[in-house]
C-alpha cells in the first residue's frame, strides 16, 4: 500500500468522521427548531389570551363604573327612606363584588405577563441553542476536505 493509498484511506475516514457528526449536528438542530417552533405557538396563544382578557376587563371597568355610578345617578326624589337605603347597600355590595372580580383578573393577567416573559426568554434561549446546532453541522461539512 502506498503513502497516497494510505492518505486517501485516512482521508476519507476522516470525512466519514465528519459528515457523521455533521449529521447527528443536524439532527439536533432540527429538534431545537422544532422546540422552538412549539413554544412560539405557546407564546402566540398566550399573548391572545392575553389580549382577549384586556379586552374583557376594559368592558367589565366600564360595567363596574356604571353599577358604582348608579347611587349618585339616582336623585332622591324618585325614592326615599328605607328603600333608598337598601338600594344603596346593595349597589355598594355589587360594587365591592365587581372590585374583587377586577382584582381577579388583574392577578391573571399579571400571571399571563410573566409566563409570556419566561417563554420569550426561553425562545431565545432555543434560538441561540439552534443557531450553535446549525454551526457545528456547518463547520463539520466546511472540514470534509
Amino acid at each position: 500500500m502506498s503513502k497516497d493509498d494510505a492518505a486517501e484511506r485516512k482521508r476519507q475516514e476522516s470525512n466519514g468522521r465528519n459528515r457523521q457528526e455533521a449529521t447527528k449536528w443536524q439532527r439536533i438542530a432540527n429538534e431545537r427548531q422544532a422546540n422552538y417552533d412549539r413554544n412560539q405557538k405557546k407564546l402566540e396563544r398566550l399573548k391572545e389570551a392575553k389580549r382577549a382578557l384586556n379586552k374583557s376587563m376594559s368592558s367589565f371597568s366600564k360595567f363596574e363604573n356604571e353599577v358604582n355610578q348608579y347611587s349618585t345617578k339616582l336623585s332622591t326624589g324618585q325614592f326615599k327612606g328605607t328603600l333608598r337605603t337598601k338600594f344603596d347597600q346593595k349597589a355598594k355590595k355589587m360594587g365591592t363584588a365587581l372590585h374583587k372580580e377586577e382584582n381577579k383578573h388583574q392577578q391573571n393577567l399579571s400571571k399571563l405577563d410573566a409566563e409570556i416573559a419566561k417563554k420569550e426568554l426561553e425562545q431565545g434561549d432555543l434560538m441561540s441553542a439552534v443557531g450553535s446546532a446549525f454551526d457545528m453541522a456547518k463547520n463539520f461539512l466546511a472540514s470534509i476536505f
